[in-house]
């Protein structure tokens, strides 16, 4: 009985089995069983090859499915061979990324989008994570975005910068995300990698890091930037975008001569029509700060104001419609008004007379919409935008003029506030204030809001914006935001009591 459990006795039997069965064979007839010993085993290779699931050539023709089915658009098929492939292997990334393209492709954006994010949230699937980021988040204003979609993108954006680390695009979208939630120790240092061959973007840095208070960091990077601009524009002279951005990095560094120097000869140099007339418009920007920077002097004394005034003049030179001059231009002749000194009375007179008539119009309806004289600032601010028709300065003041005669003026004032910010490249927040209070007006809250939002970096115009998107965000269903924006009113309001005279 215990034979039959030893595996030697098993062995011995087994042997002598297979070799009774071979003396058992009638081999001398063997050959007449070729063939259907051949046909067996052809049979067993098809079975084979038919029943694997991975064999090349299957999967080679199933590739060429897929890929003739891309190419010729038809989805559906694709699809279907996709899905057929998923049979066989569900936990495949690859294979359920392009299952999402098809849905997509098919107009299913909602089922492709779930896809995805079950590609990100359980592979940490980086081309999925990117289809998000293009095709939900790229159109969208961060406003717009509830708490839960603005972590999903940081997250996205995390995952994109880990595994796309040399990516610019990735890390610049990734760094402006960080400076819009206030992680900007880490947006710096992106920046900083980014200036290594985007170098304006280490002015960027530097203004985050001025933003920080960490002012000799700003410098350092800011420098490090005006540098590299330096070099590239020794090898590239012709080129006016290294001269305006070596002229913004000089303006940051309030080397305000040397900035209004190197407009100048880029001014001489430019090669078309449009570069000077680009050029010029920068350089009366650049004379703007610089006065900016000289009236920020506790002490203004009558050479400083001959100073600004004779600035001014230049500005005028070389860029005769730009807003941000004729609003300078405007505020310095109503400030020196009550002023006797001979000199200022005369360079003021020929600000005000000598340059164009629109000019003078502009003042005089700048100083009645001061005085709330709203007639007489319509009249003479309407002349004026007949002199200068794409004068963005004068379109918005008239724009503010109309909306104070009342509500039945606010369409026109829209349309002329509109056409403001059009005419000028890079319009102030008080562009984009005065539109947005139009629009609030006129109850079309939504549209308001971005608007709004823009005029919170000016102090002076902050309160009453503020209050406005209160408004705006308790008429639109809101009141945890406009719970949030009538407190930053008062905050701001305070804030700015102390100079509200200045306004």
């Amino acid at each position: 009985m215990m034979q039959y459990f030893n595996p030697l006795a098993w062995a011995r039997w087994i042997r002598q089995f297979v070799y009774a069965w071979l003396l058992s064979i009638p081999w001398q007839s063997a050959a007449k069983a070729s063939p259907a010993v051949a046909t067996l085993i052809v049979i067993l290779i098809v079975a084979s090859v038919a029943f694997s699931g991975f064999s090349s050539w299957r999967n080679s023709l199933i590739a060429a499915q897929t890929e003739t089915a891309w190419q010729n658009e038809d989805y559906a098929t694709a699809e279907l061979v996709i899905r057929r492939q998923l049979n066989m292997n569900r936990q495949s990334p690859d294979l359920l990324y392009r299952l999402g393209l098809a849905r997509d492709s098919q107009e299913e954006r909602d089922e492709a989008t779930e896809i995805m994010r079950n590609l990100v949230r359980s592979y940490n699937h980086a081309p999925a994570a990117m289809w998000i980021l293009r095709n939900v988040y790229s159109e969208l204003a961060w406003a717009k975005l509830s708490k839960a979609e603005r972590n999903e993108l940081g997250n996205l954006l995390s995952l994109l910068s880990r595994e796309a680390p040399k990516d610019p695009n990735i890390k610049r979208t990734y760094a402006d995300y960080l400076i819009t939630t206030g992680d900007e120790e880490m947006a710096i240092k992106l920046l900083s990698e980014l200036a290594e061959n985007q170098p304006m973007q280490g002015l960027r840095a530097a203004a985050v890091a001025k933003r920080l208070g960490k002012n000799r960091q700003s410098v350092m990077l800011a420098e490090q930037t005006l540098s590299n601009l330096q070099k590239r524009a020794s090898e590239e002279p012709g080129d006016i975008r290294l001269s305006l951005a070596i002229a913004q990095n000089q303006i940051f560094l309030e080397k305000h001569p040397e900035s209004v120097r190197t407009l100048q000869t880029a001014i001489a140099n430019a090669k078309t029509p449009e570069e000077a007339d680009l050029l010029r418009m920068s350089m009366s920007d650049a004379i703007v700060v610089w006065i900016g920077s000289i009236e920020k002097a506790p002490v203004e004394t009558q050479e400083d104001k001959l100073q600004v005034l004779k600035m001014l003049q230049v500005a005028l030179k070389f860029a005769p419609n730009n807003p941000r001059v004729l609003t300078l231009v405007a505020d310095q002749v109503l400030a020196t008004l009550d002023e006797n000194d001979e000199q200022l009375k005369k360079i003021r007179n020929a600000l005000v007379s000598g340059s164009s008539p629109g000019i003078a119009h502009f003042i005089r309806g700048t100083a009645a919409l001061m005085k709330d004289d709203v007639e007489r600032a319509t009249t003479s601010l309407e002349l004026a935008a007949k002199e200068l028709p794409r004068s963005g300065a004068i379109l918005n003041n008239l724009a503010v003029a109309l909306s104070m005669r009342g509500d039945e003026h606010l369409e026109r004032a829209l349309k002329i506030s509109e056409q403001a910010i059009s005419t000028t490249p890079n319009a102030t927040p008080h562009f984009y204030e005065t539109r947005g209070q139009i629009l609030f007006r006129l109850k079309r809250y939504q549209d308001a809001i971005t608007d709004l939002e823009l005029a919170l970096s000016v102090p002076s115009l902050a309160p009453q914006a503020h209050l406005s998107l209160a408004v705006c965000y308790r008429e639109l269903g809101e009141p945890e935001l406009a719970k949030m924006h009538e407190e930053a009113a008062k905050t701001t309001a305070s804030a700015s009591e102390p100079t509200s005279e200045s306004s």
